[in-house]
């Protein structure tokens, strides 16, 4: 059981981001937020995660635990990741050496040749090829592998709740299938998988249990595959209007 209750997000400013945001998750799935720029949808996972730069109020609930207040590291341990929009290159560290101790840590696998076994296997999902794992961790990668090592980095990770932020966008059309591959292989393990997305072309591969639309820091409207078909067809502008300007459903 994942929770977020009435949250409410400001960054350093003071300005008011995410205003009142409830949401639930029983069971391992996928569940969708869509809404345009500026709605608040980066500021929200950002937050639970814990990130500098935020401030909450409300309440974040792991299986009946209050995590609201603990430090990012902490929540990672509690079993909670984030997926960047734009993962770091790391210098003179390869993709090999983060992805095993990783999995050793978060796997409980003991062995190095277990672990390096695992990583590869984790690689093949996303199309990535072997000899990824002597490169130095998002080192000179195109958009596309950069969002499909880090998806590899996340599926290591094992988590309970997956935050996605957008890890869609930036990539080719023959990536799409593969990214999906990742996020229903984080669903298979047993991850509730939250995701951020503006492309439906990336739900030709993939059938969210939830979708919400989130618009002025608030959710508006949830449902299934009906709502992305709504916004193709009419935008984010008519379902704020038709969900009452904003308040949350």
């Amino acid at each position: 059981m994942f929770e977020v209750s009435q949250v409410k997000v400001y960054v350093s400013d003071g300005k008011e981001v995410v205003k009142g945001v409830s949401l639930s998750f029983s069971k391992p799935g996928i569940y969708v937020i869509m809404g345009p720029n500026g709605a608040g949808k980066s500021s929200l996972v950002n937050a639970i995660m814990g990130h500098q730069g935020y401030v909450v109020e409300g309440r974040i609930v792991l299986n009946g635990e209050d995590i609201t207040k603990l430090p990012t590291h902490e929540k990672a341990r509690k079993g909670i990741t984030l997926a960047v929009q734009m993962p770091i290159e790391i210098e003179g560290v390869r993709v090999a050496e983060i992805l095993t101790r990783i999995i050793k840590r978060f796997r409980g696998i003991t062995k190095s040749e277990e672990a390096s076994r695992l990583a590869r296997e984790l690689l093949s999902i996303v199309g990535l090829p072997e000899d990824f794992l002597y490169r130095y961790f998002m080192v000179g990668m195109s958009g596309g592998e950069r969002k499909r090592l880090e998806l590899v980095r996340v599926i290591a990770q094992k988590p309970k709740v997956a935050l996605l932020d957008e890890p869609d966008s930036g990539v080719d059309v023959e990536s799409m299938p593969l990214i999906a591959r990742a996020i229903k292989k984080l669903r298979d393990e047993g991850a509730i998988v939250i995701l951020i997305s503006h492309q439906p072309r990336l739900f030709e591969y993939l059938e969210p249990d939830e979708v919400y639309v989130m618009y002025d820091g608030r959710i508006v409207l949830k449902g299934g595959l009906e709502v992305i078909k709504l916004i193709e067809e009419k935008g984010y502008t008519w379902i704020a209007q038709k969900s009452g300007g904003g308040k949350q459903p």
